[in-house]
């Protein structure tokens, strides 16, 4: 038994040892190619795509994708890809009426240290399972996508309630989570808020209004409050929200009133910036995109 054990082990050594010979050669054999299986695009640049190199990337190392890409896509919406030209258009008004506004009033460091590094265009609106739907949509203080770039229209309503107010809304917790505010800002509708209810039935702007709000969404809690206060008010033309004080009332007006102060102040001593100043340069440069001032097909500059 001694004798067949070691022929045995000696018989299941040699196997290995072959065995691991055929394996050393297999893979000496199956030589690595040198080449990356990760391929840079090939796509030519465009003219927009070179526009946008030197007035997003160059200039405030923001990345405006136009194109539908999986990667950048909310899969929870059936969405449809951004019209070139309709692109073409809003990165000029995004550009003019917003980055350049603030590099005007705070300077363009100020801008491009703090405004979100990506902007996402999409062609179709974003529906939600009640029939609601999104215009805008932020991503932790990096990337703002907006929605149905293919129905854009060149007027003051459509690019305010559609881009404008909400790009401001995100922009102002962007400061707010860098550098804080007062405290007291949440007393002033304590006990008010309602973050459950404040889309339901019933609850119109009217009555948002009334209770010291600016819109609903600002009833959700004070964070949106502040945010949706200082966003309505540089999008508002001075008319328009005397309007909507008046509809607020007097008790509504106050309340308003009380939290613009607030965010004044906040926004004067932490960034030195003047909300009516900003809110002015805004004005001005919406009306130079509404009366045509601004060529918004321009892509040599």
């Amino acid at each position: 038994m001694k004798t067949r054990y070691s022929l045995l082990t000696a018989v299941l050594v040699c196997c290995c040892i072959t065995a691991t010979l055929i394996t050393l050669t297999s893979c000496s054999e199956d030589a690595l190619d040198d080449t990356s299986v990760v391929k840079d695009s090939t796509r030519p640049k465009t003219a927009f795509d070179l526009w946008l190199h030197k007035n997003y990337v160059e200039t405030y190392n923001i990345n405006l994708k136009y194109r539908l890409e999986d990667m950048e896509t909310d899969f929870t919406y059936t969405l449809a890809p951004a019209d070139l030209s309709n692109s073409v258009k809003l990165a000029h008004i995004v550009l003019h009426t917003w980055l350049q506004a603030y590099d005007e009033v705070a300077g363009m460091d100020f801008t491009r240290q703090l405004a979100p590094k990506v902007f996402q265009f999409v062609g179709s609106p974003a529906f939600e399972t009640d029939n609601r739907y999104m215009m805008g949509q932020a991503e932790g203080g990096m990337k703002i996508t907006l929605f149905d770039v293919n129905e854009l229209k060149i007027t003051r309503s459509f690019l305010n309630n559609s881009y404008f107010q909400s790009i401001h809304h995100e922009f102002t917790h962007i400061l707010t989570q860098t550098k804080d505010y007062d405290t007291d800002y949440q007393k002033i509708s304590e006990g008010l808020y309602e973050p459950a209810s404040w889309y339901a039935s019933g609850k119109t702007e009217s009555y948002a209004l009334q209770r010291g709000f600016i819109s609903t969404y600002a009833m959700k809690e004070y964070n949106e409050d502040f945010a949706e206060t200082m966003a309505f008010y540089l999008v508002y033309t001075p008319a328009e929200w005397q309007q909507k004080m008046t509809t607020a009332g007097t008790d509504g007006a106050a309340i308003i009133s009380q939290k613009l102060q607030m965010i004044r102040s906040y926004m004067q001593t932490t960034w030195n910036i003047d909300i009516d100043d900003l809110r002015t340069v805004i004005q001005r440069r919406m009306d130079e995109i509404i009366d045509g001032s601004i060529d918004l097909d321009e892509l040599t500059n």
